[in-house]
């Protein structure tokens, strides 16, 4: 769980608070030990790569002054020089526990209030913090919460929320078939609340979900489907799929429901969460700076602050149009372009600049002219650069190169190109790729998830401006995503 975000977070507190270091950490759900996800220390350059796990129930100073932080939810101030892990920290250390709080999304739900890691500074300028560095640390702290939470979507409250928005039953269940998590819809379908804790052969109208189980489980796939009729005499056709910790996703839908379309909305909202939380985190933080009487030396961060808002709204902005598009797709609509003039290689550096947490363990090689005036629809131009990178980087190993190259070619037409050293596409099955919504080959599903469809998108972009999507792979060795489009299409 590393996050760019997270590490430049860490290095703008410990810059607010004026702190020789600062460090964030997690809470394992698994474990209750504190796992470093990001750390600045001035004096030394220790960094989250050279600490270990930290035991909250051991002994020693900083076991125990986290705890206490947990336990009253509120700052712990150590006035000695303190042990965590294998590093020395000078006083005084302040500990803060990161709270995340989430309103109720339905009304009989109770409010989300709990901790998920600890923000730790030491070696503050003028020896002491004050009321005023309290807030702050609050303030940040909410917004470390934030991002810890972005980063452990397998956690229990994460997967509660998840299923409380989407308009089908679910319900998981453990590797013991007891229910872990369900939503309300699941709760009426099968006449009981509350559901978790319980076995599923307690809460089996007609022996039903106790086949279906035995079922997944024998399948190779790890997916099977049956009919299911409720207490109420109510058809439904219902699912299950068994994910790589030996739980089972169990879903109910009462009319054919498009499960391309349930993972869209899935995908959609999981990717809308960073930006929507970058943004958010700054402006808190804004707003505390100013509260506070803003320095000289404030200006430069607040700057700073406010444009990663600014490019992260752009990127919501995106992120929202594609996926209406893809609704007008499916529902068998032409798109529509926005015609305009505008600098190709402009755009390609503002999804760069996006992405840069997305690709930062990738290298990438960029073969483009300083700028490149071309007419066609911004967003949607942009939203192939970000499919064609994110492809990339999804189905290639850490540390590979990607290229991106753009040039122009005869008969005044453009080519985007990405080239990644992945797994490659066995030849059979490029012509399906971005013309059969939901496909994907045997190699990329082993290799990671995803939906099939922003290929399909992004064929369907190349093609509205008049141009055509190539594919040149070799298993093993990686692919080339190219899109052709004409320079200035025709109106």
């Amino acid at each position: 769980m590393r996050s760019a975000i997270l590490d430049r977070f860490v290095q703008k507190v410990a810059q607010i608070i004026q702190t020789e270091g600062a460090a964030c950490f997690s809470i394992g759900v698994a474990d209750n030990r504190l796992h470093p996800q990001a750390i600045v220390s001035r004096r030394d350059g220790t960094t989250s790569d050279s600490l270990g796990h930290v035991d909250i129930d051991a002994d020693g100073s900083f076991a125990e002054a986290v705890t206490e932080a947990l336990g009253q939810k509120g700052p712990v101030v150590l006035t000695e020089p303190t042990q965590i892990d294998e590093l020395t920290v000078d006083p005084p250390v302040l500990i803060m526990p990161i709270i995340w709080e989430r309103d109720p999304l339905e009304s009989e739900e109770e409010p989300v209030r709990r901790p998920v890691g600890i923000l730790t500074l030491w070696a503050k300028r003028d020896q002491r913090y004050d009321d005023d560095d309290y807030k702050l640390v609050e303030t940040l702290s909410g917004q470390a919460a934030a991002l810890l939470v972005e980063e452990q979507l397998d956690e229990f409250d994460d997967i509660q929320a998840a299923f409380a928005t989407v308009p089908v039953g679910l319900m998981l269940l453990g590797p013991d078939n007891r229910v872990m998590v369900a939503n309300a819809a699941a709760m009426r379908i099968i006449g009981a609340d509350p559901l978790q804790g319980r076995e599923i052969k307690a809460i089996d109208y007609g022996n039903q979900l106790t086949e279906l189980m035995n079922e997944v489980r024998a399948s190779d796939e790890g997916n099977a489907a049956a009919s299911y009729v409720s207490v109420d005499n109510e058809n439904y056709s219902v699912s299950a799929q068994l994910t790589q910790e030996g739980q089972t996703i169990i879903a109910f839908t009462q009319s054919p429901f498009s499960t391309a379309a349930e993972e869209l909305t899935g995908q959609v909202a999981h990717e809308l969460r960073t930006p929507l939380t970058v943004i958010q985190g700054n402006l808190q933080t804004i707003e505390v700076m100013i509260e506070a009487g803003v320095q000289p030396e404030d200006q430069e961060i607040i700057q700073e602050f406010i444009e990663t808002a600014l490019i992260q709204s752009s990127r919501m902005f995106r992120l929202i149009a594609e996926t209406l598009n893809i609704s007008r797709i499916h529902a068998g609509k032409e798109l529509e372009l926005e015609v305009e003039e505008f600098d190709l290689i402009e755009a390609l550096n503002q999804i760069l600049e996006e992405l840069a947490d997305y690709l930062m363990s990738h290298e990438l090689d960029i073969n483009a002219p300083d700028e490149l005036i071309i007419e066609g629809d911004r967003g949607k131009i942009i939203s192939i650069f970000d499919n064609y990178l994110k492809n990339a980087a999804k189905y290639s190993d850490t540390g590979s190169t990607i290229t991106v190259s753009i040039h122009e070619i005869d008969d005044g037409e453009i080519a985007i190109e990405v080239t990644d050293q992945g797994i490659g596409i066995p030849p059979e099955d490029l012509a399906r790729i971005g013309k059969e919504a939901g496909f994907r080959t045997d190699l990329s599903k082993d290799q990671a998830g995803g939906i099939g469809l922003g290929m399909v998108y992004t064929r369907r972009v190349t093609e509205a401006h008049g141009g055509r999507m190539e594919i040149d792979s070799t298993v093993g060795e990686g692919s080339t995503f190219r899109s052709i489009i004409p320079k200035r299409p025709e109106r």
